[in-house]
């Protein structure tokens, strides 16, 4: 029985990182690296044009991984994002996950750690890959830390996950439903959600960890 092949998109804006990384994963039997591309223009263009289970990202970039990450998530919304970085950078992770990418991973990580990350996250099972420091995890793992929700977010957020309604909510609250639509609304943007349920989801995360299926000693 033949696999299923995963479509590989590389952005990194060093040529040799490419090529070199392109070679390596090429070799997987179940892989095929579909493009690469610096980042930008050209690597939105070449994501729609080539549609990649998997786009792998690296942060190190001069201008930062934010907006070509933001670029290529609208681009390809049914694609899953590896980010790749030379540090451990707790902020930028968090960051990261509660828009909704699926790995975080040090380049301190083997070859073999990277293709077992890449077909995890092609699996879609919902599971997040990272490769971080324990206390990194630990870190945000703490009640206090998960997002910048504010108590009456916190709280709002909690009463979705039941299944109440906008107006519902603002009976429970004794708040207009206005309220309840503008904290929704700053919910959303907080977490990167586009869904009720994606909020829920997102925040469920951020408080409980994350499948950390390699975690470096550095």
């Amino acid at each position: 029985m033949v696999s299923r092949q995963i479509k590989v998109l590389l952005v990194d804006h060093q040529t040799l990182l490419r090529e070199s990384l392109g070679s390596m994963l090429g070799a997987e039997r179940d892989l095929t690296v579909v493009g690469c591309a610096v980042g930008g223009a050209e690597a939105v263009d070449l994501a729609v044009t080539v549609q990649p289970d998997v786009v792998i990202v690296d942060a190190d970039r001069p201008e930062g991984v934010m907006e070509t990450f933001m670029q290529l998530r609208v681009a390809v919304r049914d694609s899953r994002f590896l980010v790749l970085s030379s540090h451990d950078q707790p902020a930028l992770l968090q960051e990261l996950l509660a828009l909704g990418i699926s790995g975080y991973l040090t380049k301190s990580v083997t070859v073999l750690e990277l293709v077992t990350a890449i077909r995890t996250v092609a699996a879609r099972d919902g599971r997040v890959v990272l490769s971080v420091a324990r206390s990194s995890i630990e870190r945000m793992s703490r009640p206090d830390d998960e997002t910048s929700l504010s108590r009456r977010e916190k709280e709002i957020l909690t009463r979705i996950a039941d299944g109440l309604s906008n107006g519902q909510i603002a009976r429970r609250l004794s708040i207009s439903e206005g309220t309840v639509k503008r904290h929704v609304h700053s919910i959303f943007v907080k977490l990167g959600a586009v869904s009720r349920i994606d909020a829920v989801n997102k925040y469920s995360a951020l408080r409980e960890g994350w499948v950390a299926v390699y975690e470096s000693v550095s």
